[in-house]
């Protein structure tokens, strides 16, 4: 399969694009609305069980208006549970998320765009 959406809820959607293992395949997340706690299992689901068959993690942030600690707890999780060789790309957050980013020095830990 080359791409196809696989799981969504009611603020978040995600899609596994290429074969797994592929150096271009990829997992693409998108959040709406508030990134918070309610998104736990919803987020965790979207990749907790790849294991190691993507490389590439784009999480899109361009709908997100407000984001709390337990999203941020939430990405340092998905950090940890991922192999160190994987790319997490927090993508398309406006100005006031961004900078929720940057005080919390997460520009260290992900790529942001």
């Amino acid at each position: 399969m080359p791409w196809g959406r696989i799981g969504t809820s009611l603020s978040l959607t995600y899609e596994y694009i290429g074969e797994k293992n592929e150096s271009e395949s990829s997992v693409l997340i998108h959040i709406q609305g508030s990134f918070d706690f309610s998104l736990f299992n919803d987020f965790r689901e979207s990749y907790i069980n790849l294991g190691n068959d993507y490389k590439l993690y784009k999480i899109n942030l361009e709908s997100v208006e407000y984001l709390d600690s337990a999203a941020l707890g939430m990405l340092l999780s998905m950090r940890s549970s991922l192999a160190d060789d994987c790319q997490i790309e927090l993508c398309g957050a406006n100005d006031f998320i961004r900078n929720i980013l940057r005080i919390s020095r997460f520009d260290k830990l992900f790529e942001i765009r």
